[in-house]
């Protein structure tokens, strides 16, 4: 599981869109959609934890659990 997919699955647990999700975090407009295939810069992930209700590492470890099933 990538980053962007674990925020994803973290965004719809809580009935947030990836573009409120954005607003909420105030980061440009497809951001998060670009962590598909690239890295999130390490402010801009906080952000968007923070809006998550999570830390960053949360969000990793979700993502790397993922990568091994």
């Amino acid at each position: 599981m990538s980053v962007y997919t674990a925020v994803k699955a973290r965004a719809e647990s809580l009935s947030i869109s990836i573009a409120e999700l954005e607003k909420r975090a105030e980061v440009a407009n497809g951001t998060i959609g670009g962590w598909k295939t690239g890295q999130p810069y390490a402010e801009t992930l906080r952000k968007v934890a923070d809006v998550l209700g999570c830390t960053v590492n949360e969000l990793q470890d979700e993502a790397k659990a993922q990568e091994g099933e």
